[in-house]
């Protein structure tokens, strides 16, 4: 085939895919796809140049390397007037570096294999054209580098002055001859202080360039017509040509902060894990002492009773057993909650529609099993059927806590406790209020707050429900709720406390029918 018509090919096809690469870009705003084609284009325009040349005429020889590089420049004004941003223009340098190193030691891991005497080479290729292709790489790269700082300046020096898009285009099409002309001159020149031999065989590419940038300007013209909008705004708008080598500030220090915020986060995440895996630790501890005391407790009256009469009483065995059964499961539960919420995805997890009715009531009839040594009369004040809340299983642990905490400290020889059920507005907020009532021994106004806090122990001697109290405020918060005591008899602490918990009610779901204890 005739050379001249493989070069119309060439200039088709190197100019139309720009043409279109750039619109997929516009139309999508995607750069993932341009950038592939680039990088693909990259390489292949370093090989192409060692492998291939057209032969015009005697003065006129084109590498395969100049066409595909022609049609570099060409895509990269495109792109930088699409964009209107130096960052997209800005990242092809990066491309460029990055490739030429993946390149570089890829050559010279080739370079050594066939200099390998045992490496069988089919083709009989010389390892020196790979030499010769690492050079044209670097060189390439850096007169790319300079040619697009240079032909960005000269475009918007000429935006400073002209302002009609015919004009513009065909001044601009101007510069894109020029820089290729220019590349002409200096790379082979740069080219020849490195290689000589290779040097002299390409000298007087100028022809060539020059041929090239003619050919490809009706591209520009084309662009121009479909691209009109982007054009028009491109002369309107500024673009920086030391964003174009360096990044804006601006973008510098948000990265710096995004870094900060990152760091921040993890170190945040880590802390939430320690305090966490503590917080669960102390759960763990004090329910399953609670557990084994209800326990050994029973053990102790089964014992005793036994010495007493010298036989089991079935019926009240029968109620010790159950009991026992009873804090066997509690252990159960409470492993296995442990276990689920220390998994690494607990922030993740959402709090299930629950009914407290349902854990209360159960709640409930395990204390009154577990304490058979007193008189206990536990009473539910409540209006509701189902009262609907976001919680999880750590709710029986909140309701556990209180009551045993509230048969603990009374000295009475009739215990009473009281549970209030409302619904009180807050903040345009609904809440299920909760009022645990007991004639105990009361707490004075100055321990009040510090009880729950974390590992507060100072009431009655070296008794202690701080630790405990601790715990529930945490799972309180987690529900986005609230915790607090006040005295049962108000300014008379000795009479009893009543410990109030306010926790979202959800809107659905609410039964007024009482629900029986």
């Amino acid at each position: 085939m005739n050379s001249l018509i493989l070069l119309i090919i060439h200039i088709l096809i190197y100019g139309l895919i720009p043409l279109l690469v750039v619109t997929i870009f516009q139309v999508f705003k995607s750069t993932s796809f341009f950038y592939s084609y680039y990088g693909f284009l990259f390489v292949f325009t370093q090989l192409f140049a060692t492998l291939y040349s057209l032969k015009i005429s005697e003065n006129l020889i084109i590498t395969g390397g100049n066409i595909a590089y022609s049609s570099i420049i060409l895509i990269t004004i495109f792109i930088g007037i699409v964009s209107q941003d130096p960052k997209v223009v800005r990242n092809l340098v990066s491309i460029q570096i990055v490739l030429n190193f993946i390149m570089f030691f890829l050559y010279q891991l080739l370079i050594t294999v066939f200099q390998d005497p045992a490496t069988i080479n089919i083709f009989g290729v010389s390892h020196e054209i790979f030499h010769t292709t690492i050079n044209i790489h670097i060189i390439s790269s850096f007169c790319f580098i300079i040619e697009i700082i240079l032909m960005f300046y000269l475009f918007e020096k000429i935006k400073e002055r002209i302002k009609q898009q015919f004009l513009f285009i065909s001044l601009y099409a101007m510069v894109f001859i020029g820089i290729l002309c220019f590349d002409g001159f200096i790379f082979p020149l740069i080219i020849t202080f490195f290689n000589p031999e290779f040097g002299q065989f390409i000298a007087g590419s100028i022809l060539g360039k020059l041929t090239l940038g003619i050919l490809f300007c009706p591209f520009l013209l084309i662009f121009k017509i479909i691209h009109q909008k982007s054009v028009i705004l491109f002369i309107e708008k500024s673009f920086s040509i030391r964003h174009l080598i360096l990044p804006k500030r601006k973008e510098i220090i948000n990265k710096l902060q995004k870094t900060e915020e990152n760091l921040k986060k993890t170190e945040r995440k880590f802390e939430e894990a320690y305090n966490r895996a503590t917080f669960y630790k102390d759960l763990f501890t004090h329910d399953m002492s609670n557990i084994i005391q209800s326990i050994s407790m029973s053990f102790w009256i089964l014992e005793n009773k036994n010495r007493d009469h010298g036989k089991f009483n079935t019926k009240n065995t029968e109620k010790f057993f159950k009991t026992l059964n009873n804090q066997l499961s509690r252990a159960k539960s409470l492993i296995s909650n442990i276990r689920k919420l220390t998994t690494p995805n607990i922030d993740e997890e959402k709090l299930e529609n629950t009914n407290l009715l349902e854990p209360l009531s159960n709640v409930i009839n395990i204390v009154k099993e577990s304490i058979l040594e007193k008189k206990i009369n536990i009473k539910v004040d409540s209006v509701y059927k189902e009262i609907f809340i976001k919680a999880n299983d750590l709710l029986t642990d909140v309701f556990e806590n209180i009551l045993f905490n509230a048969i603990k400290y009374n000295n009475s020889t009739f215990l009473e406790i009281i549970i209030k059920i409302s619904i009180l507005e807050l903040n345009k907020v609904n809440y299920v209020k909760l009022e645990f009532k007991d004639n105990g021994i009361g707490i004075q106004d100055f321990r009040k707050e510090k009880i729950f806090l974390n590992k507060y122990k100072d009431l009655k001697g070296k008794k202690g429900m701080g630790i405990g109290l601790s715990l529930i405020t945490e799972i309180i918060k987690s529900y986005k709720g609230k915790i607090w005591v006040e005295d049962r008899i108000k300014e008379d602490y000795s009479k009893g406390s009543n410990f109030i918990i306010l926790i979202p009610k959800m809107k659905e779901n609410d039964n007024e029918k009482k629900k029986d204890f």
